[in-house]
C-alpha cells in the first residue's frame, strides 16, 4: 500500500491533495481533498468562504487489473460580491472531470476509442473485461458528444458524393459526403435530396472538384450549392450502367442464348432396353401428390371467387383484405383477372432433372424406366440432382403416362439435353469480359452467342470499347463512340446513350479527371458494416459520430 501512495500518476496536475487509498472487494477507493478556495463562475472572483462539503465519486482508469474509484470531497463556496447573482457555488474539477460527470477525463477518453470502433454492446464487454464497467448506453452517449462539429474546412477541394440505403428493398436513402485528397467521411446525410446537398456544399465554397453518382438530385444539388465546381461522373457507374443497358437487351433476345452443352452426345449410352412386365403400377406416392394438389387448387378457387363475390358487391381491395383477411398481393392481383391461373413453374436449368425432360422421355419410350439406370446417363449430361428428385419427376409417368413434348417454331434454338441456356446476367458479364481473361469454357460460350445472338459481337465491341475510354482515352474518343452507339438501332444502347448526353459534363470530367468515387464505395461497405454491428438502430447522428476520424486525445 505504501508503494501505491507514492505512485505520482494517482492524481496527475489536478491540485488535490490525496488522503488514503481504501481496498474494497470490487477493487481500489482513492480519497482525495479539493482546494482550499474556490472561484465563483459567474464573477469570477476567489472566494475562502467555505458552506459546506459533500463527496463526489467517478470512475477512473485501472490500476494492476483492480477497479479504480476516485472519490474526492469538495466543497460548496459562498461568493462574497454583493453585485453577482451567484450566492452559492460548487467546486469545479476541471483537470479530472466534467461537471457532474460520473467518470474522469482519461477514462472518457478511452470510453470514446473503444465505442468508436466497437460501438455499444461490444464496448461494454470489452470494458467489463477490462474491469471498467461501462453500460453501453453511456458508451453511446460518449461517442455521440465526442462527434467533431460541422465546421467549414477551408482545405477541403475535391469530394465524393453517393448514396447509401437505409433498408434494403426500400427507397429511403442517405447520403455519404468523403474527402478524396485525404479518403476520409466528412459528413452524412440522413437523405437523398437535392436541397440537402445544396445547403451542405453552399457552406463550403472551397470545393472545386465533385465526384457524383449520375442520380438526379445529385446532379441538381450540386450544380446549385457549388456551382464553380467541375463534376466528375463515377467510372464504376458508367461501366455498370452500360452493362446494366446490355443486359436488358440480352433479356429480349433470351431465346437466343442457347450454348452447346460439352458432354458429346456418343458418351450416352441409348441401347433400348425392353420393358419390364409388372412394372407400371400404381403409385400410393402419386395418388397423394395428385390428391393433395387437387385439395389446393380447390381451397385456392374458393377464395378467388369469394374475392370476385365481394369485388361484384362493391367492394374495394382494402375491404376485401379486411374481410377475408387475404395478403394485399393476392387481393390485387385477383380483382383484375377473370379466372383463377394455373401455378408458374420455374424454367429448369442446368443440373435440374426436368431440364433432361425431352431425353428422359425419348429413353422412357425406349423402355428404359428404371430411375437408377436413367439417373447414370443423365448424369454424365450434368445432373446434379439427387435419386429422390428424379424419382419425383418420374413417379406421374408410371400412373399417368408419358406426357408428350411440344416442338418449338420460333426461330431460336431449341433447348434440348445437348444445349445450356445463358442467363442474360451471365452473356453481360460475359461480353464485358477480354479474351484474355476468360477461361476456355466462358470462351466457348462467348464463341457460340457470336455465332447465334444477333447484336451480341455488336454489343461486346462497343462496351470493351467503352470500358477503356475513361482510362487511356479522351473527350473526343467518347464523342465518337456516342455517335457509333446511337447509330446501331439497339434501343437499349440508344437510351443509354441519350442519359450520357443529359449529364455530358460529369460523363466528360470522367474522361479528364483522375478522381473517382472508389473510395466512397469503401465508406458505405464500412457504413453497412457498422449498422449491421448495431443491428440497424442506429440513427444519422451515431452514424455521423462512428464513420468521422475521432478526435486525437491524451490521457490526462
Amino acid at each position: 500500500m505504501k508503494r501505491l501512495l507514492t505512485w505520482r500518476n494517482i492524481l496527475p496536475s489536478t491540485r488535490l491533495a490525496l488522503r488514503a487509498i481504501v481496498p474494497t472487494e470490487d477493487g481500489l477507493i482513492i480519497e482525495a481533498e479539493g482546494q482550499s478556495c474556490g472561484r465563483c463562475p459567474g464573477c469570477r472572483r476567489i472566494s475562502m468562504a467555505r458552506h459546506s462539503h459533500y463527496w463526489r465519486t467517478m470512475k477512473d482508469l485501472v490500476a494492476h487489473g483492480q477497479a479504480i474509484r476516485l472519490r474526492v470531497r469538495v466543497s460548496r463556496w459562498r461568493c462574497r460580491n454583493p453585485r453577482c447573482a451567484t450566492a452559492i457555488f460548487g467546486e469545479r474539477l476541471p483537470d479530472v472531470a466534467a461537471a457532474r460527470a460520473q467518470q474522469t477525463h482519461r477514462l472518457g477518453v478511452v470510453v470514446h476509442l473503444v465505442g468508436h470502433a466497437l460501438g455499444g454492446r461490444a464496448g461494454e464487454r470489452l470494458l467489463a473485461r477490462l474491469s471498467m464497467a461501462i453500460s453501453a448506453d453511456t458508451i453511446l452517449r460518449v461517442v455521440k458528444r465526442g462527434a467533431p462539429p460541422p465546421d467549414v474546412d477551408e482545405t477541403l477541394r475535391v469530394v465524393g458524393i453517393d448514396d447509401w440505403a437505409w433498408q434494403k428493398g426500400q427507397q429511403h436513402f442517405g447520403t455519404i459526403l468523403v474527402d478524396l485528397e485525404r479518403r476520409r467521411v466528412v459528413d452524412v446525410l440522413a437523405v437523398r435530396t437535392a436541397d440537402a446537398v445544396a445547403d451542405w456544399l453552399a457552406v463550403h465554397p472551397g470545393i472545386r472538384i465533385i465526384s457524383r453518382d449520375r442520380h438526379g438530385p445529385y446532379a441538381d444539388g450540386v450544380h446549385r450549392g457549388a456551382p464553380q465546381a467541375r463534376e466528375v461522373a463515377d467510372r464504376f457507374h458508367l461501366v455498370s450502367n452500360l452493362r446494366g443497358a446490355v443486359q436488358q437487351e440480352l433479356a429480349r433476345l433470351r431465346r437466343f442464348l442457347m450454348v452447346p452443352y460439352r458432354t458429346p452426345a456418343a458418351a450416352i449410352n441409348r441401347t433400348p432396353v425392353p420393358p419390364r412386365p409388372g412394372r407400371h403400377l400404381r403409385s400410393t406416392y402419386v395418388e397423394q401428390e395428385d390428391r393433395l394438389a387437387q385439395e389446393r387448387r380447390a381451397m385456392q378457387l374458393a377464395r378467388f371467387r369469394l374475392v370476385k363475390r365481394l369485388q361484384a358487391a362493391g367492394h374495394n381491395a382494402s375491404a376485401i383484405m379486411r374481410e377475408t383477411g387475404l395478403g394485399r398481393t393476392y387481393v390485387r392481383t385477383w380483382i383484375r383477372l377473370e379466372e383463377l391461373p394455373e401455378r408458374n413453374r420455374m424454367e429448369p436449368r442446368v443440373g435440374m432433372a426436368a431440364f433432361y425432360r425431352e431425353y428422359l422421355i425419348r429413353r422412357w419410350t425406349e423402355g428404359n424406366q428404371s430411375v437408377r439406370l436413367l439417373m447414370a446417363e443423365i448424369e454424365t449430361l450434368g445432373y446434379v440432382g439427387s435419386y429422390a428428385g428424379l424419382a419425383r419427376l418420374l413417379a406421374p409417368w408410371r400412373l399417368h403416362g408419358v406426357p408428350a413434348c411440344r416442338p418449338r417454331d420460333d426461330g431460336a434454338p431449341v433447348a434440348s439435353v445437348f444445349t445450356r441456356h445463358v442467363s442474360p446476367q451471365v452473356a453481360a458479364i460475359l461480353l464485358g469480359q477480354p479474351r484474355s481473361l476468360l477461361t476456355e469454357r466462358q470462351t466457348e460460350t462467348v464463341d457460340a452467342l457470336k455465332a447465334q445472338c444477333p447484336g451480341f459481337m455488336t454489343m461486346r465491341r462497343l462496351v470493351l470499347s467503352f470500358r477503356t475510354i475513361p482510362r487511356v482515352g479522351k473527350v473526343p474518343t467518347l464523342h465518337r463512340w456516342l455517335v457509333r452507339a446511337h447509330a446501331t438501332n439497339i434501343h437499349a444502347l440508344q437510351r443509354f446513350v441519350r442519359r450520357l448526353r443529359r449529364d455530358l459534363g460529369a460523363v466528360e470530367g470522367a474522361v479528364r479527371e483522375r478522381w473517382s468515387n472508389g473510395p466512397v464505395e469503401g465508406h458505405i461497405n464500412r457504413l453497412k458494416m457498422l449498422r449491421r454491428q448495431m443491428y440497424g438502430r442506429a440513427g444519422v447522428e451515431l452514424l455521423r459520430a462512428r464513420l468521422l476520424p475521432a478526435a486525437p486525445a491524451t490521457l490526462r
